[in-house]
């Protein structure tokens, strides 16, 4: 296991907006967690070039140049750069929410909204919100609310034998174990698992471990390694088998974040 590095948050997390829309950029150092916080406003985290793993009290996403995370004010939330991030972030008023989103998730990064994006990372922080720079910010605040959702978080449960099959899948990707296996192992009946998975996540047990998987692969594939080799790594007997889950799930192949847009 890598050792990470714990980061602070950008001041302007911990300070007062003095725009209505603020961009920051930063670069990520690979293995590296800014630490938890949360701030009165909302944060939309993008990636140009990199991957991060932003997760909360309740949820990791995983974020590849496709898309972004969308936080809502006051969640407390880390970010974890998977590999060297360049990361620009959009600080809003609440003033400026009535239209967006009102509960954390992952949003489309569609070539025209992540064109905007780029474009934004030039604003200058003293910028004149009536003009041409303000223009553009209030343009890409319309595009994320109209930006489409995509459904791949990873709901946390809490309870701890939960916890427990969590931390061996996320450490053991291609373990296969049943709900009547992990029953033995954590000392509850299949019957209570299989209820506790859907309590605590709205997800199956079959449902959830597939949104793992993704998630995995999503990191691995944006990471330059091959379709063929993320699906040994998560114990797929094929490729073809792996490529058929993943289309299920996301509406696309693997190769799409092989070959970002």
């Amino acid at each position: 296991m890598p050792t990470y590095t714990i980061i602070e948050a950008s001041k302007e997390a911990a300070g007062q907006l003095t725009q209505p829309i603020t961009v920051i950029n930063r670069a990520i150092n690979i293995h590296s967690i800014v630490k938890k916080h949360s701030h009165q406003w909302s944060q939309f985290i993008y990636a140009s070039q990199g991957i991060l793993a932003v997760t909360s009290t309740t949820a990791r996403y995983i974020v590849p140049p496709q898309q972004g995370v969308w936080i809502t004010p006051e969640t407390d939330h880390e970010v974890t750069a998977l590999s060297n991030v360049e990361l620009t972030s959009f600080y809003f008023r609440n003033s400026l929410l009535a239209s967006l989103p009102n509960q954390c998730g992952v949003l489309e990064v569609n070539s025209f909204l992540k064109v905007l994006i780029l474009e934004a990372k030039y604003i200058a922080r003293d910028y004149q919100w009536h003009k041409s720079d303000g223009r553009l910010l209030r343009l890409i605040r319309d595009r994320i609310f109209e930006a489409k959702v995509i459904t791949l978080q990873l709901p946390y449960p809490r309870d701890k034998r939960l916890l427990v099959m969590l931390n061996t899948l996320q450490r053991e990707p291609n373990n296969r174990h049943s709900l009547d296996e992990w029953s033995r192992i954590v000392g509850a009946s299949t019957r209570s698992l299989s209820r506790l998975f859907k309590q605590q996540t709205g997800l199956t047990y079959t449902q959830w471990r597939q949104r793992l998987m993704i998630q995995i692969a999503i990191t691995q594939l944006s990471l330059g390694q091959s379709v063929g080799n993320v699906s040994l790594n998560l114990g797929y007997e094929s490729p073809s088998a792996f490529i058929h889950m993943f289309k299920s799930n996301t509406g696309v192949t693997p190769s799409s974040y092989t070959n970002p847009r």
